[in-house]
């Protein structure tokens, strides 16, 4: 990030709503991605976001550090798709809103589309708790300390959320490749 980008967070921290547009502009494709790979819904997540950049902007001037900024945001984000999955009703299943595609048996992915939309009903099988890990390491970068920090848990049940996430997207993935 360069100067100019701190200078937006500092002038938002004071109240200048034009760095603040330059936020919002910044973060809400990164934003959006993280919300989307929790909750696998265009609207929920578009909502969420939404809702953190609202909630950012209301509290951003308690924000002590500009160079926290990247991290405070993505937990806003993130706890707010957890909550919304949570006010889910009980009737809505998670992660079966998208189907797995049939291929031939013992077709290997055609493209790497195909690939994605595996890869993606396969993720929309996980809990919201080991999607949530998942998209903070393995879309977003985040280290295992950020994630912690973001999600309110210890270092070590992140290591066994993203163990487990892991384990379960590739049981999800062979088990798919061995039905065809």
């Amino acid at each position: 990030m360069n100067d100019e980008h701190w200078q937006w967070i500092r002038a938002a921290q004071a109240g200048d709503q034009e760095a603040f547009a330059h936020l919002v502009h910044s973060y809400k494709d990164y934003l959006f991605r993280t919300a989307y790979a929790i909750l696998r819904d265009h609207g929920e997540a578009e909502d969420v976001v939404q809702e953190a950049f609202v909630k950012a902007f209301l509290s951003l001037s308690g924000l002590k550090d500009e160079r926290a900024f990247p991290t405070w945001i993505t937990t806003i984000t993130t706890r707010l798709a957890l909550d919304s999955i949570r006010r889910r009703r009980p009737d809505v299943s998670l992660g079966d809103s998208e189907a797995v595609p049939h291929r031939d048996r013992g077709a290997v992915p055609a493209s790497v589309a195909e690939l994605r939309l595996d890869l993606a009903a396969a993720l929309a099988k996980l809990s919201p708790e080991h999607r949530a890990v998942i998209a903070l390491r393995e879309i977003q970068g985040f280290d295992y300390r950020e994630i912690a920090e973001i999600l309110g848990i210890p270092i070590g049940t992140v290591r066994s959320r993203l163990h487990t996430a892991r384990m379960q997207l590739r049981n999800l993935l062979s088990a798919h490749e061995e039905r065809g």
